[in-house]
């Protein structure tokens, strides 16, 4: 899950946003640490509240997966065209490697920190005002750095805008043994109408950004680790919770996908200073005073259902002639290490209801169906297969079958 927190922010507040994390059945925390926040001055370390931030997410049984970034003014290289310094590369790489080293060292006895990344969504302006090779080198010198601090600690460039191979190729080809190549992903969101979910994802791990983290990159799996759905311009929580079994079921079905980062806990609230777009505060599986929204309800149900090892199998499926003409679902099938299966099937939006028949490799005794808000009833089944199953915009079917 993701959520920022400037420095200060009162830690009664992140420990309820940490417990319904944990309501949630999410096991992370992704968010900045600004530079310009905990060294603002050359040399002048504050980690005091950041250390307690980070003693928060171990009581709380959370890694935490923080992004490094925001250049103060005193390290900024200058000269860029848009006025600001947060985005800037650093005049010196190394300033920017001590100061990794000296947060990481001082959050270390914590425990809680998995990974560091190095900026965010540094492929694109206003993100980074650099280019790939500036970043390559202080990717590299930082990552070195971090290693040197907390050897047990992974390291990956920042979520990239898209998949982008030759970015990430130009990382790789500095530092190459990344722990991950992360991915962002808004589709519906901030995309054109042209770019479904089902194609966004299929691009996450298309044949040239995979070939990239193969050669150059050393075989490093990918995470799609900030992706959301803004509840705005008309869209609403049930297609938010739609777009979020979409997701969620599309990015499991990818064995090269290991890890996902829901944007956001809860929405922004009214009047809050953001870069970006009015979309940036209704991201939020609640409401900014943590109500829960639909969706809250749903990927809680999601998580339960894949809190288990699964891998993905293949799946019969049948539509019947009635909708078959028009009909095109999507269906995915998952076998948990308990022998239990899960079953997602959906249709895009603006796309034709349908009934299905699913058969399975091995004979079913009973199947229970989620509705968005996770209420289970009970679904016909018969031998191998599931039968009537109807599924519609904004309707999937979310399926847990018993062998």
């Amino acid at each position: 899950m993701l959520e920022d927190y400037d420095k200060g922010t009162d830690l009664a507040e992140v420990a309820r946003d940490f417990a319904l994390i944990r309501e949630l059945g999410a096991g992370g925390w992704r968010g900045s640490f600004g530079w310009d926040d905990y060294e603002p001055e050359p040399g002048g370390y504050d980690f005091v509240w950041l250390k307690r931030f980070a003693e928060l997410g171990r009581q709380y049984g959370l890694r935490l997966r923080p992004y490094l970034g925001y250049t103060p003014g005193w390290a900024s290289g200058g000269g860029s065209e848009d006025g600001q310094v947060w985005n800037d590369p650093p005049r010196r790489s190394a300033d920017f490697a001590r100061f990794a080293a000296r947060l990481a060292t001082a959050l270390r006895p914590a425990g809680s920190v998995a990974s560091y990344e190095i900026y965010n969504e540094e492929n694109t302006r206003p993100w980074w005002d650099g280019t790939a090779t500036r970043y390559a080198t202080i990717y590299a010198e930082a990552a070195e750095s971090l290693r040197a601090a907390v050897p047990d600690v992974a390291v990956l460039p920042g979520g990239l805008v898209w998949p982008d191979a030759q970015w990430l190729r130009t990382v790789c080809e500095v530092d190459g043994p990344i722990a991950a190549a992360a991915v962002h992903l808004y589709a519906e969101t901030w995309t054109p109408d042209s770019v479904t979910l089902e194609r966004a994802i299929r691009d996450l791990a298309g044949p040239d950004f995979l070939d990239t983290l193969d050669e150059a990159c050393r075989g490093a799996p990918v995470w799609a680790n900030e992706i959301g759905f803004a509840t705005s311009g008309g869209k609403t929580e049930r297609d938010q919770a739609d777009w979020w079994v979409r997701a969620i079921a599309g990015l499991a079905a990818d064995p090269r996908v290991t890890l996902v980062g829901i944007y956001e806990i809860k929405d922004l609230a009214p009047g809050r200073e953001v870069i970006g777009e009015p979309e940036n505060f209704h991201l939020g599986l609640t409401r900014a005073d943590r109500t829960p929204k639909l969706a809250f309800y749903t990927v809680r149900r999601m998580l339960q259902l894949f809190s288990r090892p699964f891998t993905a199998e293949p799946v019969g499926v049948t539509v019947h002639p009635s909708t078959a003409a028009r009909a095109r679902p999507e269906v995915r099938l998952f076998r948990r290490d308990d022998g239990r299966r899960v079953l997602i099937a959906w249709v895009r939006p603006g796309e034709a209801a349908a009934t299905i028949d699913a058969d399975l490799i091995t004979p079913v005794s009973r199947a229970i169906g989620y509705a968005l808000d996770g209420v289970a009833s009970p679904v016909a089944v018969q031998g191998r297969s599931v039968q009537g199953l109807r599924v519609a915009p904004g309707a999937p079917c979310i399926l847990l079958i018993d062998p």
